[in-house]
């Protein structure tokens, strides 16, 4: 009976067993990239709720045993896991979309290493390569505008490839350079200023091919940066560029954009008066043998000349001056004759500004190809980018070639890594910061035409018109076109980048990496400088070459180890070698030239004007180490050491202090680890940090010494002097950042909702500057240490995803900053530090100042108002009135060299950021970006030289009955026509000198009234004076040589429209038919348009060069928006 019960029971255990192995089958597939269609190695496929998975092999593929009905789950670090249901096929495909959240938690971190986020104790900013280089920006640091908290980007009027100002937290020095350096694939590139001295090149950076970027990180803190040494003072931001994939076969990746920049918007220029001089204005003309001028000078409703022949209003006369105000009469549609004698008709050329620009046209073609064994990988990437400037002729052209590899010599060992990148570029005619004034200054009237004259400059013989010449007379305007279209300057440029990289693995614990890099920047340049005079002969040849070599050494020594379940440690210890010399030469004639348009160093006609050398040299030894522990995920230390050793504080003697050690720590607590925190905090981390940063100055400060002179009063007498007037401490230390912060990281509701605040707060002492000393002494100023500048600020910023679906998705995000750079000290008894400009020069005469207690930049001037203080005491403080032409006009005075400067702002903001925005609906997204500055003095000459020629609206005001000017009949005020009505009165604001006598009444019957001391409104009120004329007083109170820079001080604040992106991933099952693995077209409008600007009459805010303090706006810097178009295919 036992017998056939246990028979019983194997026969149903084997039935049952024999069931379920009916039910059970082997499935297969492969498992790929859904952005590029790549295999993914190591992918984990697990049976959901069971022990039972596997991964996927080299080539993406994997095998696994389940049954009909159970769920298969696929997870990969940085994807997102998917779930699949196993139906009755036996084949299933996966393509693995990114997870952005997972993929934020992990950043290039100083070195480039790359490290949790959460295990950070300092803030780091991310962005994705692929945003850079979606922008077709020939400078990628414009692509990162309104991107990240802390760092402000502000574009400037370089044109086609002039340079970009970006600042990470304030100024931490009182240097022209106060940008982060940049850091590519571990080779450092200096980020110069451009422009300061002619010519604005921008610098290396544009020189970056965006199409290889991975990511950018951007190390904020001396406590993120302090790895890096003194060249990290201001910031680093990291670059860390593609690589290839492990990989069976080749991935080919082909990315096209064409796009075109136009001007869209212009200043507000008024389009109801032409070319005219003030009332009371000044003229270098008379009347000649064609032309007759105006026969009352404050009559703006007269035409300056007539023609003698025909009566009718003339352009032609010989004299600049006069065509570049449009203070004329209105326009009425009256025939007149034109600057070459033809007829023409009175009437604005409401489009002349933008006609003057051209349209721009971007291309950029970039090839990859990339692939890889078991044991290695490479990427191999081509571009050619060229863009055609909006401003005449100013144009780029750059090919770009990339490597990088890496090869296991020994596999899991041994590995040997390369990375290449070339760049040859072409940069043609750029723009002089501040010189293209053209329809501000000198200025382009409301009447001229641009159209006919940019193809009309020429005399009959080649050569720029001139009052003798033998076609029409001379304008200004000839000159300027002449210049634009027949100059040539151009800058060929090369870039290499190479870093090669050994890595031994000694142990499971122990890494060695000895690693090399260069860094080579060349340049060739050719000026050919139009001639513009009478004999044609006045033109100028330039050639000059230079180069810029850097390269280092370094060997570094890594330990990490997992103590237990609750402890990790990791350890460097490294030592680096760095070197950098420069060299240049050139030549160019003097004098003219002996031919005429022959461009060449033998046509000079005086001897050749040569320089160049051998150029600055610095070399940075340095050892450094950084330790890191953490316990249970929840607490993390980091601890860095570093100490430089550099050539450039050490003085001819071999003595000086040129050693200089600096260490940072810093503290991460996940505290939502610790504490059991409500269900929708999801994430909580406190953050804090502290460092010390040590720098030097530039080569051969130190070395000054002396050079033969002469005596000025007596040649014969030899004298010596200081070789470049600057004298130099004996005893100069390293300058010390001590930066302090702190920060948390809140994410709410299963991270939909991200929130990270940080404040911080840097002292930069003892820094080395020039200081300025009395000429008395023989010299400009004395290098020294000194001053405490104090960076501190807040920033912020806010994630949001609205929505998060497989179909539909909003996110938004936004970024806050407020910065205070303050001034704690500098030298004893000196209170005051020129950062930028002068206050004296005979333009501008702007400069932006430090002062101790104060705040860095302000916006001073020696040429302010000079207020009443005389016997009339109910009037003090009014600025004092001054008079032309016997009180004709009158305006208050701007005082040249007062004894003591006049602050007129700030240019610090009180705050920055920006807000973005992205929509998904399946495979169409829509993003845009929106960055804002709010508060900060600018000195815009725009603003005031436009106002002070008359083509702006803020002109129009009182220029006739109609615009509210005052109407009066004339009793013969100063020079004006007794029994004549005028109406283009004003009253201005100002006091009469004490003494004062205006003189009225008709030329044989003239009478003096006493109006010392009385406001011009209460001169006016007791019928002792006339109103004065609006253009006469306009125009003085402007001016360079009677006005005061005051006029042109604005706080500029504005809202950009900074980028509009629309994008569609084509469906795969589009792709297959054709080979594709992966394909997107993407449109993208970039600067489209600023929402509010607080300058008058629409001004362009851009400032006119990236130095640091410059608070100047000039340059006519038009609104030009880029839209592109591109295709991103992966095969």
């Amino acid at each position: 009976m036992n017998k056939k019960i246990h028979f019983f029971l194997m026969t149903l255990a084997l039935l049952c067993l024999n069931g379920v192995m009916a039910q059970s089958k082997t499935i297969t597939g492969s498992v790929v990239d859904a952005n590029d269609g790549s295999p993914l190695p190591g992918v984990s496929i697990v049976v959901q709720g069971t022990t039972n998975g596997t991964q996927t092999d080299f080539d993406g593929n994997y095998s696994i045993d389940a049954a009909i009905g159970e769920v298969l789950v696929f997870s990969y670090i940085g994807m997102k896991t998917q779930t699949v249901t196993i139906g009755n096929s036996n084949t299933i495909d996966i393509s693995m979309l990114e997870d952005a959240s997972q993929l934020e938690e992990v950043v290039v971190t100083a070195l480039g290493i790359k490290r949790e986020e959460r295990a950070l104790g300092y803030a780091v900013s991310e962005i994705k390569g692929e945003d850079i280089a979606q922008v077709a920006q020939i400078n990628p640091i414009n692509a990162m505008q309104g991107k990240t908290a802390g760092v402000q980007i502000s574009t400037t009027s370089g044109g086609t490839f002039g340079g970009t100002r970006i600042t990470v937290r304030g100024n931490s020095t009182f240097d022209q350079n106060t940008q982060p350096i940049f850091v590519v694939d571990g080779v450092i590139l200096d980020n110069d200023i451009s422009g300061e001295n002619g010519a604005d090149w921008g610098n290396q950076l544009k020189n970056l091919n965006p199409d290889d970027f991975e990511s950018f990180s951007i190390l904020k803190g001396a406590a993120a940066s302090a790895l890096y040494g003194s060249r990290a003072l201001n910031g680093v931001v990291i670059v860390t560029t593609k690589s290839g994939k492990k990989r069976k076969g080749l991935g080919v990746s082909v990315n096209q954009t064409v796009g075109v920049r136009t001007v869209y918007d212009s200043p507000d220029f008024q389009n109801q008066y032409g070319s005219g001089l003030t009332a009371g204005g000044f003229s270098f003309v008379t009347n000649g043998p064609n032309t007759r001028t105006r026969d009352d000078s404050h009559d703006t409703s007269q035409f300056f000349t007539y023609d003698l022949a025909t009566g009718l209003p003339s352009m032609a006369f010989d004299s600049y001056e006069e065509h570049a105000a449009s203070w004329g009469p209105r326009f009425d549609g009256q025939e007149i004759i034109d600057y070459d004698g033809s007829r023409a008709t009175w009437s604005a050329q409401p489009n002349n500004y933008k006609d003057s620009f051209d349209t721009g046209f971007i291309r950029n073609t970039n090839v990859a190809i990339d692939g890889g064994t078991e044991t290695s990988s490479f990427r191999l990437s081509f571009s050619n980018f060229s863009e055609s400037g909006v401003e005449l002729r100013n144009d780029f052209d750059k090919n770009s070639l990339s490597f990088k590899g890496s090869h296991d010599l020994i596999k899991d060992q041994l590995t040997v890594s390369a990375v290449m990148h070339y760049t040859r570029s072409k940069a043609k005619n750029p723009l002089q910061p501040g010189g293209l004034t053209s329809w501000f200054h000198d200025g382009f009237p409301r009447n001229y035409d641009v159209n006919k004259w940019k193809n009309n400059y020429l005399d009959v013989d080649g050569g720029v018109p001139h009052p003798y010449g033998d076609n029409y007379n001379y304008t200004r305007m000839s000159r300027i076109w002449a210049h634009a279209l027949e100059d040539d300057n151009v800058r060929t440029e090369g870039s290499f980048i190479s870093n090669i990289n050994l890595n031994y693995k000694i142990s499971d614990n122990i890494t060695a990496t000895l690693e090399g890099n260069i860094n080579q920047y060349t340049y060739n340049q050719e000026t050919k400088t139009f001639a513009d005079n009478r004999d044609r002969l006045n033109g100028s040849y330039y050639f000059g070459n230079g180069e810029k070599f850097q390269h280092s050494f370094s060997a570094k020594l890594f330990f990490d180890k997992q103590i237990n379940d609750d402890f990790r440690m990791d350890l460097l210890l490294g030592g680096e070698l760095w070197t950098s010399k420069e060299q240049s030469q050139y030549a160019n004639t003097t004098g003219g030239f002996k031919i005429r348009d022959f461009y060449a160093l033998a046509n000079s006609k005086d001897a050749l004007n040569v320089g160049g050398g051998i150029g600055p040299r610095k070399k940075i030894n340095s050892v450094y180490a950084f330790f890191n522990t953490s316990y249970k995920r929840e607490l993390y230390f980091s601890a860095t050491a570093r100490n430089d050793w550099s050539s450039a504080l050490v003085y001819p003697n071999g003595q000086g202090n040129n050693s200089y050690f600096y260490p940072s720590a810093s503290l991460g607590w996940v505290s939502s680890e610790t504490f059991d925190l409500p269900d929708f905090i999801s994430f909580a981390k406190l953050r804090a940090s502290y460092a010390i940063v040590g720098n030097d100055t530039a080569p051969y400060s130190l070395s000054t010494g002396f050079a033969v002179d002469n005596f000025s009063q007596n040649p014969d007498l030899n004298m010596f002097k200081f070789e470049d007037n600057t004298a130099v401490s004996v005893n100069l230390k390293p300058e010390k950042k001590y930066s302090f912060e702190t920060g948390m990281d809140l994410r709410f509701w299963n991270n939909r909702i991200g929130l990270d605040v940080a404040y911080y707060k840097d002292n930069t002492k003892n820094q080395i500057i020039p200081l300025q000393v009395p000429s008395e002494s023989g010299i400009d100023n004395q290098l020294i240490n000194a001053g405490n500048l104090q960076n501190q600020g807040v920033e912020a910023a806010l994630n949001i995803k609205i929505i998060d679906n497989p179909d539909f998705s909003w996110d938004i995000g936004a970024n806050y900053t407020h910065n205070r750079d303050k001034i704690i000290e500098l030298a004893p008894g000196i209170n005051e530090f020129r950062l930028f400009g002068n206050p004296d020069d005979s333009n501008s005469a702007t400069a932006s100042y430090a002062y101790v207690g104060g705040n860095y930049g302000d916006l001073v001037t020696r040429r302010g108002y000079d207020y009443y203080d005389g016997t009339n005491s109910s009037n003090h403080g009014i600025p004092v009135l001054a008079n032309r032409n016997g009180w004709s006009v009158a305006y208050p005075i701007g005082i040249q060299n007062k004894d003591s400067l006049y602050v007129m702002g700030n240019m610090q903001a009180d705050w920055y950021g920006g807000m973005n925005t992205s929509v998904r609906y399946k495979r169409v997204r829509l993003s845009a970006i929106v960055d804002a500055k709010f508060g900060g003095e600018i000195y815009s000459a725009d603003a005031r030289y436009g106002l002070h020629q008359g083509v702006l609206e803020s002109s129009l005001p009182n220029r006739d009955a109609s615009q509210g000017g005052i109407t009066w009949t004339s009793q013969g005020q100063g020079q004006n026509f007794f029994g004549k009505t005028y109406e283009d009165g004003y009253i201005p604001n100002g006091v009469f000198p004490d003494g004062t006598t205006v003189t009225s009444g008709p030329a044989d019957n003239r009478t003096n009234v006493d109006v010392g001391g009385l406001t011009y409104q209460q001169a006016y009120d007791q019928g002792l004076v006339e109103p004065t004329h609006w253009s006469g007083y306009v125009y003085r109170w402007t001016s360079a040589s009677t006005g005061t820079p005051i006029t042109g001080v604005y706080t500029s604040s504005w809202v950009g429209l900074r980028e509009v992106t629309l994008t569609y991933d084509v469906p795969s099952e589009i792709l297959d038919k054709i080979l594709v693995k992966s394909a997107s077209l993407a449109l993208t409008g970039r600067d489209l348009g600023f929402l509010y600007n607080s300058l008058p009459d629409n001004i362009n805010p851009t400032l006119s060069s990236n130095a640091a303090a410059n608070p100047l706006q000039q340059k006519s810097s038009p609104y030009i928006r880029s839209i592109s178009f591109s295709l991103k295919l992966n095969f």
